[in-house]
């Protein structure tokens, strides 16, 4: 059904919000102050070229092996898409593509017990950020927070958890029990291919689809204060499977898997 309660409030949030992500474009990539730890032993290739999305920009490429056992991996992005993988393999692969005006980003892979963090650290410039690409153990917990960027997980079984300022998050092929998904400005979009125990979707501006198994039935909350709220996937107050999804602007579909 249709919300338009606190409308007003909602518009007017998400024109501040919408303000903020054009700034972020407009800044292409800039970063200032950004905090990260020190990094961990590791093997890598990089080469460096001209940037081509911002001119007077550079670019440089990098990949490393992190053969520790991990049981959690943590992935901080400022400014730069990320895609995390579900893998086979008992290692953790950090590609990472970095985008500065002036001085190159310190990235950092450092591993304490059994988590893995993966961030990096800028100087005051007008351009500076990190695109990653992470392939990981299917049954890790993952966590990751973007600030300006999109999210993209694939194939994983553990917990998940990740938050963007503005930014879509994609997540499919989960057989993760517990998942939270959460962005201020832009759409959320999940899909399972086993029935989760508990997922949060979240957003103030953007739409969230969520794809469950049809097999089970789920407990079900989903509030869109402005926008069209659709639940077709099977519902019982008494699941142990709960799915909450909200948002202040767009629309809600909680459906079965195609």
């Amino acid at each position: 059904m249709d919300r338009a309660r606190g409308s007003a409030p909602a518009i007017r949030r998400a024109g501040s919000l919408a303000l903020i992500t054009g700034l972020a474009v407009m800044a292409g990539l800039s970063l200032a102050g950004c905090t990260s730890s020190s990094s961990s032993p590791g093997t890598a290739t990089a080469t460096a070229s001209p940037g081509l999305s911002v001119p007077g920009t550079h670019q440089a490429t990098a990949r490393y092996q992190i053969t520790a056992p991990v049981s959690t991996v943590v992935i901080v992005s400022h400014v730069g898409n990320v895609t995390v993988t579900g893998d086979s393999g008992p290692g953790v692969t950090v590609t990472q593509l970095v985008y500065y005006s002036k001085t190159a980003p310190a990235t950092t892979r450092t591993v304490s017990g059994k988590t893995l963090t993966v961030t990096y650290n800028c100087r005051t410039q007008l351009v500076c950020g990190v695109a990653y690409t992470v392939a990981v153990p299917r049954s890790v917990a993952v966590r990751v927070t973007a600030g300006a960027g999109a999210v993209r997980l694939t194939g994983l079984a553990g917990s998940v958890t990740a938050k963007a300022d503005a930014g879509l998050i994609n997540a499919t092929g989960l057989t993760s029990a517990s998942v939270s998904l959460t962005t201020r400005v832009g759409g959320i979009s999940a899909s399972f291919t086993a029935a989760p125990t508990a997922v949060q979707a979240s957003a103030n501006v953007g739409a969230i689809t969520v794809h469950v198994p049809g097999s089970t039935s789920y407990k079900v909350s989903a509030d869109a204060r402005v926008g069209k709220t659709t639940v077709s996937a099977p519902q019982s107050a008494s699941s142990g499977h709960a799915i909450t999804a909200t948002t202040d602007i767009g629309p809600i579909l909680v459906a079965p898997s195609p």
